[in-house]
């Protein structure tokens, strides 16, 4: 009977180890069902980063293309360059979405300049430069004009450093910070395909962490230049040192995007699906953010108070827009409060001034009207136009 169970155990052990090589053969190319499988090296996650990581290797070979249609940016990562369109939509003299004119070089003393920063439910993408939520506001209100600083894939970091370097000198007399809260994960990650696997920009970007006290540390953009890049992306090894451990969702996760071959787990097919699963985790946002001890939560905070900081020193008023996305008003809808009420009562506790934009939307039907969302998730024309709406009355005459 002993020697039963022992030939069963064999053949059980034997028939798993074979089925293990099995999957480690279908996994041979580092794809699973058109899903990435750790370990990722190199970090890029599906075919449209592997075409930019040709692009950028064309360009290191060649100079073409150059970095201002790549819209790299030494400290923000990526930025769009003054006076050069991205697609269809328009910069002015000073890197601002264009609105119903250039933005004076001067402001004027009988109007209110409005500097708006944020990510790419505050610049507008997917619609006309005239479709804009900002463009709707500064055609409604003559007496008022907007700069619209705000860039696709920004996060707060990326947003209050631009202000910094391009909104400071604007001498605004209001600075709107738009926030996707969907886009808090972004905090912690200085390359964004680490964040998100299906971002079309595989860029690396500045952030910041957090001291002992709570106060802002700025990790700067790991690359220099499109050429630098280039090097960083040779190798794994170039790469990681490259990050410097600052980069959160790498750290969490170091075997995923350790060298291949250089941990046992590399070796079997169930070790790598476990790690592309745990790689994968705490992607939801919402537990984030109603964890007032998160890093997310409290870099959020942080960030505001720099804000609130910047907009104190240069005599400006400060206002957070929420800006949600329809997964995050029909959470809304279903559940009676966002989760991310928690941080912005915080906020409002800090002294900061919230305009939360959902509820005008759930009452204008957003979070199931088709009409209101472009096709790539942002909003509409008629989805910016309902934000307009909503915020015109901080518009006093």
């Amino acid at each position: 009977m002993k020697r039963k169970r022992l030939v069963a155990l064999g053949l059980l052990l034997g028939s798993g180890l074979i089925t293990d090589q099995i999957l480690l053969s279908t996994l041979e190319d580092g794809y699973f069902r058109g899903r990435r499988i750790a370990p990722f090296d190199p970090p890029v996650f599906y075919s449209e980063q592997e075409t930019l990581l040709r692009q950028i290797e064309r360009h290191a070979r060649t100079g073409q293309p150059d970095e201002t249609s790549l819209s790299f940016d030494t400290e923000l990562g990526w930025a769009p360059t003054p006076g050069v369109p991205i697609g269809d939509m328009a910069f002015d003299w000073a890197g601002c979405r264009l609105s119903v004119a250039p933005l004076a070089r001067e402001p004027s003393p009988d109007s209110v300049r409005i500097v708006c920063v944020g990510c790419s439910f505050t610049q507008g993408e997917e619609v006309a430069d005239a479709e804009t939520w900002a463009y709707n506001l500064d055609a409604a209100s003559p007496r008022h004009e907007f700069a619209n600083l705000a860039m696709g894939a920004y996060g707060l970091d990326q947003a209050l450093l631009r202000y910094r370097r391009d909104g400071r000198s604007l001498e605004a007399d209001e600075i709107w910070v738009g926030w996707l809260p969907s886009a808090s994960l972004r905090l912690l990650t200085v390359w964004r395909p680490a964040e998100r696997h299906w971002a079309k920009l595989a860029r690396f970007k500045p952030r910041f962490q957090l001291d002992e006290r709570g106060g802002l540390i700025e990790v700067p953009n790991p690359v220099r230049s499109i050429k630098h890049m280039h090097t960083v992306m040779g190798s794994q090894e170039d790469f990681l040192a490259a990050l410097d451990g600052h980069d959160g969702w790498v750290s969490r996760s170091s075997v995923a995007y350790a060298p291949t071959g250089s941990h046992w787990l590399h070796r079997t097919g169930l070790g790598r699906m476990a790690l592309t699963l745990y790689e994968h985790r705490d992607r939801d946002v919402a537990p984030w953010l109603l964890d007032e001890s998160s890093e997310i939560f409290r870099l959020l905070l942080a960030i505001m108070g720099a804000f609130q900081e910047e907009a104190t020193s240069n005599g400006a008023r400060l206002r957070l827009l929420v800006l949600p996305d329809r997964a995050a008003l029909q959470a809304l809808a279903k559940d009676g409060r966002g989760y991310w009420s928690k941080a912005t009562e915080a906020c409002e506790q800090a002294g900061i001034e919230v305009v939360d934009c959902s509820a005008a939307l759930i009452t204008a039907g957003a979070a199931e009207a088709a009409s209101c969302w472009a096709p790539g998730g942002h909003y509409s024309a008629e989805g910016n136009r309902i934000v307009a709406e909503s915020l015109q009355a901080l518009l006093k005459p």
